[in-house]
């Protein structure tokens, strides 16, 4: 919400505002025609001034439905999913005897 009546939001500066909502909430279409209003959707998303806001915004909510940011939901799970998985630590080198860089090692000495 706005703290100020005169305080700008993120929402003010989207190109979507105005825009019909059926073609960023497409429901019970046939595969083709909802990758069709999708890429439709995205189109207007990539020429957003505040698409990454939007999409801050969507994730932070957990919004389930319609393309928020250029991302359909269940690319905004897949964000969400990636986001909350641990950190990944690389694993330690481990040298076995007779390795092959070990051996090469050897012989450059």
């Amino acid at each position: 919400m706005h703290n100020n009546e005169n305080e700008e939001h993120w929402t003010d500066h989207a190109i979507c505002r105005g825009a019909d909502p059926d073609l960023f909430f497409p429901i019970g279409y046939s595969a083709p025609v909802l990758q069709a209003q999708q890429d439709a959707a995205k189109e207007v998303c990539a020429n957003c001034p505040v698409a990454a806001d939007c999409l801050a915004w969507a994730l932070r909510v957990g919004e389930p439905d319609g393309i928020w940011g250029g991302t359909t939901p269940e690319e905004r799970r897949y964000l969400r999913r990636t986001a909350e998985a641990p950190a990944r630590r690389r694993l330690p080198v481990i040298v076995v005897r007779g390795d092959a860089s070990e051996s090469e090692h050897a012989s450059a000495a």
